[in-house]
Formats: C-alpha cells, structure tokens, sequence
C-alpha cells in the first residue's frame, strides 16, 4: 500500500514540473510577443535609427574678389593700404610719380587757351561776335572749331588726363585689403599687383562629395559650416553649384554661399554638415 502511494506521488510530481517548463519555453514566450506587437513590458518596439549625419571638410572662397594693378611702368611714390583695411569704392590705394603726365596735361591745357583764340579770330573773320556765341550759326562755330584746331587739343586733353588716372589706384568697391605687395620705392611694371580687394560678405564654401552622396545634396540643400579655427562658430549656408565632372577619386565639386560671412576669411578649412539627415 504504501509503494503505491510513493508511485503515485512521484508521477504526480513530474508531470507539474514538465507543464511549468512549457509554460516557461522561448518559442512560447516569443509567438505571444509577435501576435501583440509588444514586448515583455508592454512597450511598443523601437523604430528603426535614423542615419547619421553627412559630414565633410571644405574651404571658404571669395566670391567676388579684384587683384589691384599697376596699368604703368613708373616709380610708386606711397602705398596707402595694409592688409585687413577696410576701404571704400574709390578709396586711393597707392600712388605713382605722375609729374610727368601732369606735366602734359598742363602742356595741352595750354594748347586749348591757344586755340580757343585761333577760334575767336575765325569767327570775327566770318562778321560774327566771339563774344555772343549763342548768335553764331552751328556751322560756323563748327568751322572754327576745326580750323583752329580746339577739337584736336582737346582730344589730347583728355587722353592726358586718362593717363594721370593710371598712375593712382583705386579700389575698385568696398571691400577687406588682403595680399598687399607694392611697396614706396619700387618700380612699377603694366599689370603688377598692388593688392586684393575681397568682399567680406560674399563668401561661399567649397567641398567635395562622393558621387554616391551627390544625392544629398541638391541645389538648395541646407547646410552648416563650422571653422575649424573656432569650433563654436557656426554658419548657415546653401548649396548654388554642382560641378558636372566626377574626378579620379570619384568626387564632384560642390559650392554653397554663406548667408552671413561676418568673419570668415578666404582659404579657412571649414567642416560642412547637413542640418538635417537625408535620407
């Protein structure tokens, strides 16, 4: 009696313990969570990561910019311009010895007084009054203009004076001075370079994308730019350019124009990011 009743207890015993493993296997705990779409907990599964951001080096050119030459060979008297000066449309950049255009100019100044006589005895030989030369007929003005030789001086005048201009140099519009290389003392020779005149708020960022990102980046994208002389400024600039040519390296040539340059300078190495993912 007593056997039978520890036969009993023991298959009793064992078939508690292989329902509760059942209960407990991972095929059964792993069908309940995809039939519910929720995990243990009863939180909904974490969506898919999103890619991460584009990020590359590039470099800060000027986008309008004029090399300042010397248009003749003389000797520079003064340069008035360091690099890093502000200056103004107009502004005198340096100086050439210019005594002997000037030296012309008054030499055909003289020779229009001159004429300008020459004239005047035409037009009383024609019975009119030089001195009442709204009562001269055009013709007649013009005759005397020509014989005395007035619209010749004066012709000459002007191409003197064109040629006094040459030798002050001027900045071309407003703008930063950079690569100053003209110096007092020095001759000048036609097309030598007195300095750059940059504008500081036309600047434009250049980089390089694999032709496999190029679709990150249509005309318009957004993106950031941060110098990598100062990790704490940042620049808001948008893409103006694809380059159509793919190089060796399998990279195409991008442009985007800062919209506020304040103090980037031509040539700084920059890092460009996306401001938001592409997909």
């Amino acid at each position: 009696m007593n056997r039978i009743w520890i036969l009993s207890s023991i298959l009793l015993l064992t078939a508690c313990q292989q329902q509760g493993k059942a209960g407990d296997s991972p095929e059964a705990s792993d069908t309940t969570v995809k039939d519910s779409g929720t995990t243990a907990m009863g939180q909904l599964p974490v969506s898919p990561t999103l890619p991460p951001a584009f990020q590359t080096m590039g470099k800060v050119v000027a986008a309008r910019y004029a090399d300042v030459k010397f248009e003749t060979v003389l000797p520079v008297v003064r340069v008035m311009v360091r690099n890093g000066d502000r200056v103004r449309q107009g502004q005198l950049l340096a100086e050439q010895d210019a005594r002997k255009q000037e030296n012309v100019v008054e030499q055909h100044q003289r020779e229009i007084e001159q004429a300008r006589l020459q004239m005047q005895e035409v037009i009383i030989s024609q019975g009119y009054d030089p001195e009442q030369m709204d009562r001269v007929p055009q013709r007649v003005r013009h005759i005397a203009e020509v014989k005395s030789g007035l619209l010749i001086a004066q012709n000459r005048l002007e191409a003197a004076r064109n040629e006094l201009k040459t030798t002050r140099v001027t900045a071309p519009f407003d703008g930063i001075v950079a690569n100053v290389t003209a110096h007092a003392g020095q001759l000048a020779q036609t097309g030598d370079v007195v300095c750059r005149i940059i504008s500081p708020q036309q600047m434009e960022v250049e980089f390089r994308v694999m032709e496999s990102d190029l679709g990150r980046f249509p005309i318009g994208t957004a993106i950031s730019v941060v110098p990598v002389a100062d990790e704490h400024a940042l620049y808001d600039a948008k893409v103006t350019e694809i380059n159509p040519v793919v190089d060796e390296q399998g990279t195409v040539m991008l442009r985007a124009r800062v919209a506020a340059p304040n103090s980037l300078f031509d040539g700084m190495h920059v890092s460009v990011n996306l401001k938001t993912p592409q997909p």
